[in-house]
Formats: structure tokens, sequence, C-alpha cells
């Protein structure tokens, strides 16, 4: 009888992580706010994830280095999902993303 309970923990923890804003929103974002300028193309040269490590893409953003201000285009929230986005799938993770944005 405990393995019931603990299945339905099991399966509601892995609904939770497979809607989790952090990556599936994160990625969306990234795409839609970053994509726009950061392509091929673009104003912004092409940028990935698995570009830099996880500790350099919060630095660069909690460090404002960003030449353009995106206060106004991306709402803190957004940009907090972005960065975990970028962390998470960053260089050096267990899940680098090296090509959501092609070269």
């Amino acid at each position: 009888m405990k393995r019931v309970p603990l299945l339905a923990v099991l399966v509601f923890m892995s609904c939770l992580w497979s809607f989790s804003p952090s990556f599936a929103g994160g990625q969306e974002l990234f795409l839609s706010k970053c994509g726009s300028c950061h392509r091929k193309g673009g104003q912004a040269p092409p940028v990935n994830p698995a570009d830099k490590a996880a500790l350099v893409w919060k630095k660069y953003f909690r460090r404002q280095r960003h030449p353009v201000d995106l206060s106004s285009k991306i709402a803190p929230q957004e940009l907090q999902e972005i960065v975990s986005y970028l962390e998470s799938h960053a260089a050096d993770s267990d899940q680098p993303e090296a090509a959501v944005i092609p070269k």
C-alpha cells in the first residue's frame, strides 16, 4: 500500500518538472525575446546557452552587461526565466544546448 502514494508523488513531481517555467518557458522566452535580435543576419550575433558557463551567464545579467537596456523589452520575471534556462543549459551543465538559435 505504500507504493501507491509514492507512485502518485512521483507522477505529480514529474508533471511539475515538465511544466517548470525555468525550462520549457525559459526556452520559449529565449527564442522569442533573445532570438529576435540574436540570430543569423540579426542585429546581434547568434548566442546559445552552451556558449558560456552557468556562472558566466548569471554574472553577465546580474552585472547588467547586456549592451541594450532589456527592461523595456523583457519583464523582470521573464528575464529571470531566461537566465535560469541559460544556466540550466550552459556549457558546464548536464544538458548543454549549443544550437537553439542557428549560427
